[in-house]
């Protein structure tokens, strides 16, 4: 089927789709260390500076400035997350290119299973904001949580469509 492959058909678009899903987090991912670096990311704990402020009291930067303990886990367990966001927009980007660039049944099941599978973490990750009424608004959320959540659903379809 590779021969048959044609970027503008609906299987080509839907590997467009994934590799912009990987892309996504590959930059992220990749782009973090530096931005923490440069203090890029001090406006936020979580979400964004709003929501973080409604859940925690103080305005994030100011947590960050005066709780170093608390500055340190964050850091640590922002390069962790940031790994495997590396590692995971490598897989998704892997898994489009050659396994559903070739009409690979199994390639776009493993990328939509991928993509529903973070769905209820990111439930687990908003059920505190919900919980004290923190608005939480499309332009509160990083890129990383909304831009693939919304790119899953036509890239599942147009494949599915497109392999059949």
């Amino acid at each position: 089927m590779e021969a048959d492959f044609r970027w503008g058909s609906p299987l080509g678009v839907s590997v467009v789709l994934f590799l912009v899903y990987g892309a996504i987090y590959l930059l992220i991912g990749g782009a973090w260390p530096l931005a923490h670096r440069l203090g890029a990311d001090r406006a936020y704990l979580i979400i964004s500076e709003r929501t973080d402020a409604a859940v925690f009291g103080p305005s994030p930067a100011e947590i960050l400035r005066t709780n170093h303990q608390l500055d340190q886990l964050r850091t640590i367990l922002f390069a962790m997350m940031c790994g495997l966001m590396v590692a995971a927009g490598t897989l998704i980007a892997t898994v489009a290119w050659f396994g559903l660039r070739r009409g690979q049944p199994w390639a776009l099941a493993a990328l939509v299973l991928a993509g529903v599978a973070v769905l209820p973490y990111w439930w687990i990750v908003f059920r505190p904001y919900t919980q004290v009424g923190a608005p939480i608004g499309l332009g509160d959320l990083p890129p990383f949580m909304w831009v693939p959540a919304a790119l899953l659903g036509p890239a599942a379809l147009v494949g599915w469509v497109g392999l059949r």
